[in-house]
């Protein structure tokens, strides 16, 4: 059986009380940017760079560092994630917000689409239950 260690990150624009996700070329369902984290990368810098390459934007994890400030921002979860029967994704699940310019950018690559949502919207949109669930508490408690 395969297993990858990966990072999903929803990104959270309090300005505009939106999230952003993308359009999955694969699944052709709406997710949250993410990937798997690469040899000699720590989750919180592989959250960085999947966000970057597939947004354009540049972003900060959101958490609390436990139990020294030298230590990783502790995800909101390491979620299970079943590819197929053959194939899980054990995913750091963080929360973001951008620093700098907010222009996104699609990689065309990994994506058919991407665009800002507000929480209404992703509660009907074409997307996993764990989707709508962290942008919901997300949105509850930062």
């Amino acid at each position: 059986m395969q297993q990858h260690f990966c990072v999903s990150v929803f990104i959270y624009d309090k300005d505009t009380d939106t999230f952003l996700l993308v359009l999955h070329k694969k699944m052709q369902k709406w997710v949250q940017p993410g990937g798997h984290i690469e040899m000699n990368e720590n989750p919180e810098e592989a959250s960085i760079r999947e966000v970057k390459e597939e947004t354009g934007l540049d972003v900060r994890i959101l958490g609390e560092r436990k139990p020294t400030e030298k230590d990783f921002v502790l995800p909101l979860a390491l979620q299970r994630n079943e590819m197929d029967e053959n194939h899980i994704h054990m995913d750091f699940v963080y929360a973001a917000e951008i620093i700098g310019d907010k222009n996104i950018t699609q990689n065309v690559d990994e994506s058919d689409d991407i665009r800002w949502f507000t929480l209404d919207e992703i509660n009907e949109l074409n997307t996993f239950s764990d989707i709508k669930y962290w942008c919901n508490y997300i949105k509850e408690n930062f």
